[in-house]
């Protein structure tokens, strides 16, 4: 199973190109409105809904800071 495509990040990609860790991070931002699903799929950092766990281009920087531990603020 392919990695999850946050920078860093070893754990198994389990929603939408993301690990649970994160994405229940990206979640929570999103909730909280400090981003958007649309932003980080243009991003590369989460995949379309839909689209299975293929891969997510790399290089265009991550939705959270490098040392996140999947504990949202």
């Amino acid at each position: 199973m392919d990695k999850c495509v946050y920078t860093g990040c070893d754990n198994s990609r389990r929603t939408r190109g993301l690990c649970h860790g994160h994405y229940q991070v990206l979640r929570t931002y999103i909730r909280q409105g400090k981003t958007t699903e649309a932003e980080q799929e243009q991003k590369g950092l989460l995949m379309s809904k839909g689209t299975g766990q293929g891969r997510v281009p790399a290089g265009h920087g991550d939705f959270l800071d490098p040392d996140a531990t999947g504990d949202a603020k």
